[in-house]
């Protein structure tokens, strides 16, 4: 059956006609997102034609569009506290009961630790392959008595890290650390050159 589609300025009484009982907000979608804001999010209703403004809690969204039928409005999210604040729509026929919506904060990074480095000693001349064990060691960078050392990648848990031992002033114990975006670390009884 074919339809004949409404001219222009139809669509634009269509979206002030108030829905009878008031608007009616079903979803965010996503319900949830930083704490920073600017991410877009679709808010699904009923009776949302015309909206006027959106909050996130008491601070108003930017609303970027909105449907003729009264079902879709997106909008930009406010920058908010982490935190679960209510969601409303506002338009000429009323506000919309609340929907949740929640701030995430980012998590924080949490910093290496070291329990061990295998083998525990090689020449001083270096070129010996290493794992050290330990946890959140991922993107982890290796100095060896304060000289860098290759680090070949670790595995995705982050609990190994892979290496080669750099060259050696002197034959004898020397530290090593492990850094990362979120510490430093040393690894126990260090490396012996020999």
């Amino acid at each position: 059956m074919s339809t004949i589609a409404p001219s222009s300025g139809q669509s634009r009484s269509v979206a002030q006609l108030p829905f009878p009982f008031g608007p009616l907000l079903v979803a965010v979608l996503p319900n949830s997102g930083p704490v920073a804001g600017g991410n877009t999010v679709h808010l699904l209703g009923v009776g949302l034609s015309g909206a006027t403004s959106v909050l996130f809690g008491t601070t108003p969204a930017t609303i970027v569009s909105q449907d003729v039928l009264g079902l879709t409005v997106t909008v930009v999210v406010p920058a908010n506290a982490a935190s679960t604040v209510p969601v409303t729509v506002t338009t000429g026929g009323g506000t919309s009961n609340p929907v949740p919506y929640t701030y995430v904060a980012p998590s924080t990074p949490v910093p290496p630790t070291a329990t061990s480095i295998i083998p525990a000693s090689g020449p001083v001349a270096g070129g010996t392959p290493f794992v050290i064990t330990g946890t959140n060691l991922n993107g982890g960078a290796v100095t060896v008595n304060g000289v860098p050392a290759t680090v070949l990648g670790s595995d995705p848990t982050g609990i190994l890290l892979f290496g080669i031992i750099p060259a050696g002033a002197t034959a004898g114990n020397v530290p090593v650390v492990v850094t990362t975006a979120a510490g430093t670390t040393t690894v126990p009884s260090g490396y012996t050159y020999i």
